[in-house]
Order: structure tokens, then C-alpha cells, then sequence
């Protein structure tokens, strides 16, 4: 929440005021061992955005953020051989922090046209219920940019930098942060950064003080992205719209039997229906509030054959038909 006041104040706006309207007290900002709502904040974040008239408020607030805000993470990234290894470490124990974020890389699939190869390092955020969080996720990719900008130092180059809504008319404002083209309407939040960069050494590191810390956080942290449920979601999430989507097909990308799957799901207290309904309507969501995208490819997008069982699955989750819900926000 680091930034949220300050930002709102200098317009002249109560941040308290509107965070209390979401049940979050901003004084928690500055108490490390405190733990908020990430759907709460995402609320907040989104209600100040559109009530105070700033659409780059999570861009605005970042800069308030170093790299401390990852608590015990921040020391082992700070201190590992490269660039590289720090962010696979931060890939890994993220959910320390917030088991709603999770960060992937992956090799850039075509660089023909350019002289040095790329790596994507992408971020996301999983939310238990669909909320808007377009904020939230400028934040966290705006945070991931200076985080490795400032480990990589004068070897950081991005090459772009995309994300999965359009603010529109502020295009521009975007460029400048990230200092590099920026585009919109993807379907994820991704830095393409150049292979050199991720190989750069860090300065000094203290490979010792690195162990130690991560002894301290492989003994006192639960990681919770182990559960069924959440790698379910995480499975679902990337490949919803872009393959078959059903509990055989999750299930053989985590390598185990679908009735396997079944029983460790229903142990967590849920079913494989439920989380994929619960991830077709955040995206839907996602994409009927923050893009332009026409209906048309949307209803692939989410998995659906044709537009017709999108308009249904809106009315009957959401209210609404897909319609009406992109013209109560865009």
C-alpha cells in the first residue's frame, strides 16, 4: 500500500477515507509483518482510480516501492551470482509474500530480426474471486521492471513490455516509465528483457548471507502455491483458450491420473469445475472491463466455441450480458 496516500494527497483526495471504505487501514503500510486482503486492495485500488480520475495510479505509486517491500526475499535476491538467478529465486518463493503472485519466464519464441536473444518474465495475479486489478497489476509490473533495473544496473535493456489491458489515452505515459514500447490487449503482464542483461553479475554478492536467509525461509514459510487447487489454476490459466481445457488435459500437464486429480482437489475442498468457472470469470471480467477486444474473439479467448454461450455464461454468473457489463466500465 506503500505510495496509495501520497499519491491520492498530492490531488488532494482522503486516501483514508477510501480505504476504510474497503475495510484497509493505510497505517499498515509501514508494519512489515502485517497481511492485507489482495482482493481488497485490488477493490480499493480500482474504486480510487476511476472515483479520483487516475488511470496510472498503480505507475504513480511503484516508485514509492524498493526492493525491501520483499521482506527476507529482498536479501537472498540481493545477494545471488546474477540477474538471472535472483529472479528465478523470486519465481520460486514469491508467494512468501503474496500467494495471490506468481512470476514465469520463458524464452522469447522468435528473435530472428534482432541481434541478441530475449527472455519474458511475466506476472500474475490470482485472485479467489474475479476482481478488477488492472492497478494492482501495473504495480507489480512496474515494481518487477525497476527491481531487476536496479540489480542489473547499466546492463538493463528492455526490449518491451506488455500487458493485458488498454488504458486508453495514456498510452504514452507508459513509454516513458517503462522506457521501452509498451503494448496493450495481450494476454498476459510481461517484460521481454535481452539474455545479457539476466546474465549480468550482480556487485558483491554475499553468497553466505544467501543461505542463510533462505534457511530461514524454507523453515518458517509454508509455501501455498503446492497445493492442488492453485496449480489447477495456474494450468488452466494458461492454456484457457488456446487448447482443450478439461480435467484430462490439466491433468496430463501436471503429470498425474484425472481421477488422482480429482481426489486431491475434493480433499482441498473444491472440484475442477469450480476453479475453471472461477477462472473463466475473472477473465471474462478482466476482459469485458479493461479492453476493447470484440466479443467475437473474446468468447475463444475464455474458451468458448461461439458468442452466444459467453452471453449466457454472463448472464448466469454475472447478471449482465457481456454487453452491458463493457459499457458500465469502458
Amino acid at each position: 500500500m506503500l505510495g496509495f496516500l501520497e499519491v491520492l494527497n498530492s490531488g488532494g483526495s482522503d486516501a483514508r477515507e477510501i480505504a476504510s471504505k474497503f475495510g484497509l487501514n493505510l497505517d499498515f503500510a509501514n508494519q512489515d509483518n502485517e497481511f492485507i486482503s489482495m482482493d481488497d486492495f485490488a477493490k480499493m485500488l480500482e474504486y480510487a482510480a476511476r472515483a479520483k480520475n487516475l488511470p496510472c495510479l498503480g505507475l504513480n505509486m511503484s516508485p514509492y516501492h524498493d526492493i525491501s517491500i520483499l521482506g527476507p526475499l529482498s536479501l537472498v535476491i540481493s545477494n545471488l551470482p546474477t540477474v538471472r538467478q535472483a529472479v528465478e529465486y523470486a519465481a520460486k518463493h514469491i508467494d512468501v509474500m503474496s500467494p495471490a503472485i506468481a512470476i514465469d519466464s520463458f524464452p522469447e519464441p522468435s528473435m530472428t530480426q534482432r541481434s541478441s536473444s530475449g527472455t519474458w518474465i511475466s506476472i500474475s495475479i490470482n485472485l479467489e474471486k474475479p476482481t478488477l486489478h488492472a492497478q494492482t497489476l501495473d504495480i507489480c509490473l512496474s515494481n518487477l521492471h525497476r527491481f531487476i533495473k536496479i540489480l542489473a544496473g547499466e546492463n538493463y535493456q528492455l526490449i518491451k513490455a506488455i500487458l493485458p489491458h488498454s488504458p486508453r489515452n495514456h498510452h504514452e505515459v507508459y513509454n516513458r516509465f517503462f522506457g521501452a514500447p509498451v503494448e496493450f490487449d495481450h494476454d498476459r503482464a510481461a517484460l521481454l528483457l535481452s539474455d545479457s542483461t539476466l546474465e549480468t553479475r550482480l556487485d558483491k554478492p554475499n553468497i553466505e548471507l544467501s543461505h542463510i536467509v533462505d534457511l530461514h525461509i524454507q523453515t518458517n514459510f509454508r509455501s501455498l502455491r503446492g497445493t492442488y487447487s492453485a496449480r489447477t489454476a495456474q494450468v488452466i490459466k494458461k492454456i484457457l483458450g488456446k487448447t482443450v481445457c478439461n480435467k484430462s488435459a490439466v491433468a496430463n500437464l501436471l503429470a498425474i491420473h484425472p481421477r488422482t486429480l480429482q481426489r486431491h482437489l475434493s480433499d482441498e475442498g473444491t472440484s475442477f469445475d469450480q476453479i475453471k468457472t472461477q477462472i473463466i470469470c475473472q477473465e471474462a471480467l478482466r476482459y469485458l472491463t479493461e479492453t476493447e477486444i470484440p466479443m467475437t474473439h473474446l468468447s475463444s479467448m475464455v474458451g468458448f466455441s461461439e458468442q452466444a454461450t459467453l452471453v449466457r455464461f454472463c448472464k448466469r454468473h454475472f447478471g449482465r450480458s457481456p454487453l452491458a457489463l463493457r459499457k458500465n466500465t469502458i
